[in-house]
This record gives structure tokens, sequence and C-alpha cells, in this order.
């Protein structure tokens, strides 16, 4: 690269810089795809002369579709409130519960901003609109949790990641001090070190797959579920907005000259009498729908006739086509029907104790997991670690009260059943010992009979 090149490039990074426009949240690509844009920058001095390494970060917000839809909204926080009550314990080799456990009462209270609740919440949103949860731990490397711990979810459109070329030659030391930008206030950035920062996927990341072959950008890209259900949340919000502009838009009828007798020979109106008509039917000037006018009847001095612009609702579908779009959202983020339909008391109960143990807790146990699994050395001289319970939730309580109480029911009635038959079969075979009877007919393990 020529001195002048490099000259070159500082001053378009320097004007890039100094006059750089809004990007949008997010942009249907030209080929059909949704994806995340990446921008490549160069940081520091150096990087405005085009040297060092390349970093790259996601231009493309997908929490913007979380922002601004509705529906979304509820299926994301339906995830977050329930993640935000785990009870959170620190258990032994034996999975005994180690009261007044350091690392839990840290986790009540992770940074100086927030507290668990809500540091939950917040990650949860991010894991189910990004598709990746980040997080910054200033004790990571030495599992001091006695020097002013903290824990904080970073953005991920907020962050630069290394191009990662070839993983192949990376050892595990190189891949721990792989540098992170993390991009703040007044276009400054913080350098990251990867084992200060823990992170899972919702699904899988990219790990650098490319439509055509490797692509060294997308290493650190994940996947989200938004992906595939933008074409729904956008049926919801046209919808409601085509819906918004007809229950808002002030003129529903057209007037036409009245041809009278059948004469078909018009004359037609003249521009002025056009202008006239026009502003007193499209409430413009003195006669706006909001300038004190009374009434929806406008006096004209011609003779018209009233043509009816209405539209049927039924037949635009707009309630079907959101419905439908709903119905996707809701599949695409595993929720049962009971959450927003008609259902039982029982069947919404059972369905919130299923989603509680299958869909949510699967979040907060890769977080303690991965919390684990950054902090070895504090886990490891105590061989414990972090799980999460649900069990204390009024549906998960009642539902296991009831699972446990038909078990016992049905255990009971098989006894009395086999009980019935032992009977029928003694008047068979009179010498038939109860013990035989279980073994042979293999009820050693229901009743808890050692052969």
């Amino acid at each position: 690269m020529g001195f002048l090149t490099k000259i070159d490039n500082a001053f378009h990074a320097f004007k890039s810089e100094l006059f750089q426009s809004s990007v949008p949240n997010y942009a249907r690509l030209e080929d059909g795809t949704h994806s995340y844009n990446y921008e490549t920058t160069q940081f520091g001095f150096l990087g405005l002369l085009g040297i060092g390494n390349e970093y790259n970060r996601a231009i493309n917000n997908l929490k913007y579709y979380y922002k601004h839809t509705l529906f979304l909204q509820d299926c994301i926080n339906l995830y977050a409130d329930f993640a935000s009550q785990v009870r959170i314990m620190e258990v032994d080799e034996k999975g005994n519960e180690i009261e007044g456990s350091e690392y839990v009462k840290f986790l009540m209270q992770p940074n100086a901003f927030q507290n668990s609740s809500d540091f939950i919440k917040e990650m949860v949103v991010n894991y189910l609109s990004s598709g990746a949860v980040f997080q910054y731990g200033n004790y990571f490397k030495n599992g001091n949790l006695r020097v002013s711990p903290q824990l904080f979810n970073l953005e991920f459109n907020n962050l630069a990641f290394p191009k990662v070329k070839n993983r192949y030659v990376l050892s595990r030391k190189d891949i721990q001090e792989l540098e992170i930008k993390e991009c703040i206030a007044d276009s400054k950035h913080i350098t990251r070190k990867l084992y200060e920062l823990a992170f899972f996927y919702d699904t899988i990341p990219n790990n650098g797959f490319g439509k055509e072959n490797y692509d060294a950008e997308n290493y650190f890209k994940p996947i989200s579920r938004i992906f595939s259900i933008i074409s729904s949340i956008n049926t919801i919000n046209n919808s409601q907005d085509s819906m918004a502009f007809t229950s808002g838009h002030n003129v529903n009828k057209v007037l036409s000259r009245d041809p009278g007798s059948g004469s078909s020979n018009l004359t037609p109106l003249a521009g002025d009498q056009k202008t006239d008509i026009e502003l007193k039917i499209n409430g413009r000037g003195r006669y706006g729908a909001r300038k004190d006018k009374i009434g929806d009847t406008i006096a004209v001095s011609e003779a018209l006739k009233v043509l009816d612009l209405t539209r049927d609702m039924k037949k635009m579908q707009l309630v079907e086509q959101q419905e439908n779009a709903k119905e996707n959202i809701r599949n695409c983020f595993l929720i049962p029907k009971d959450f927003f339909g008609e259902s039982t008391y029982e069947n919404k109960q059972f369905s919130e104790s299923r989603f509680i143990l299958g869909q949510v807790k699967t979040i907060t146990d890769k977080w303690l997991k991965e919390l684990v699994a950054k902090t070895p050395l504090y886990f490891e001289s105590r061989r414990s670690k972090l799980v999460g319970s649900y069990d204390h939730l009024p549906s998960i309580a009642e539902t296991k009260t009831k699972l446990e109480n038909e078990g016992f029911k049905a255990k009971a009635e098989a006894l009395l059943t086999l009980l019935e038959v032992y009977e029928k079969m003694l008047i068979a075979n009179p010498k038939l010992s109860w013990d035989e009877f279980v073994r042979v007919n293999q009820f050693n393990e229901h009743l808890m009979i050692q052969s």
C-alpha cells in the first residue's frame, strides 16, 4: 500500500467519522434475505492509515423489532418475566445446597445499576432478539468476589469482533487473549479480552459459515430466531398501520356530478368548481374537520351524487392476516396456545409449568453453566456449581402435587387390581405363593420386592 493511498484512507476515515449518517436499524437485503450487516473498522491511530487488525461490528439491531412490535414484546416478555423468578443455588457434589453462598449473594445485585430481576430480564431479551448473550465480568480471571465484583450484559451491536481467518492455528491461550472492542459513547471504545466475557447462543453460532465459503467476518455472529419471522412481524405492523389509516382518514365518500334525468351530455366541472368542492370535502382551510366545523355535511352549489368509498374491512382480512402472523411468531418461540387464547385453568396451569421447565429453564441453565465455566478458580476449589430452580412457583408446585397424586392413585388402583388377580389365580393354583406370583408377572420393581 502506497503512502498516498494510506493518506487517502485516513482522509476518508476521518470524513466518515465526522459526517457519519444514521444507519437504519434494519434493512431487507436486495437478494431478499435477512442477515446482520457488518462494517469493517480498524481502531486506533494506525487504523486511520488502514493499518492494524480488522474488526467487524453489526450495524443492524434486531431489538428494533422487539421495541416496535407489541405481540413480539409479549412473547419475549413471557420468557423474561418467568426467567427473572428463578431461585439460584450453589450446590456441592452431592447436590446439597450450600447455605450463605457468596456467589449467590453477589448475583442478587450483579452490578451497581441492576438487581437480579432486572439483570435477568435484560439478558433474556438480548438472548431472544439478538440470538446470543454477551456478559462482562471483572472477576472472571481471578474468581475473587470480595473486591467490588461486577457483571454486566453487553449489547451485541456495541461489540466489534476480530476476524478469525484460521481458527485451527489458535491455541487456547491465543483464544483467551483475543481482543473484543466495546463501543461506547462519543465514538470511544474499550478493549475487552475474551476471558473477560461470558457468552452463549440461542441456537448455534455461525462460526464463519458463509453463503459460498468460509467467511471470517461471521465467526462470532449469532443466528436469531427473528430472522425466520420478519415477514410475520412486518405483516402485523403493516396491517395495523392499514387499520390505523382507515380509522383516521376523514374522507370515505366522493361526490360526482348528478346526471339528473339520464342525459349523458354533461359538461365537465369548471376548475373553480372542482377546487371549491375539493376544499370543502377534503377538509382543508376553514372547512377542516378540526376547525370548529359542526357535522359532516357540506352544501355546494352543484347538483352532486355521493359515491361511497367505505372499505369492507372483512374482505380486506386484516385481522385474519394478523392472527396468522401471530401464530407463526408464537410457534417460533414455542409458546403454548393457552397463553393467548381461551383455556381451562388446569390446562393453563399445566402449560405454564411445562413452558417454564422446558423453555425458560433452558436459558437460565445455559447462563449459570457459563458462569461456572468462566469462574473456575471459585468453583473448582469448592467443588460446587450453580443451579436454578422454579419449584417455588405456584403453577409448578401445584402441577407437581397433582401429578404425584395422580401417580399415587394409579399405583393404588394397580395394586388393587393385582390383588384381585392373585385371588383368582389361587383358585386355579392353590399352591401359588404371593412372592412367586409377583416375580413371574414381573411386578418386583413396582412393589419394591427383592427377588
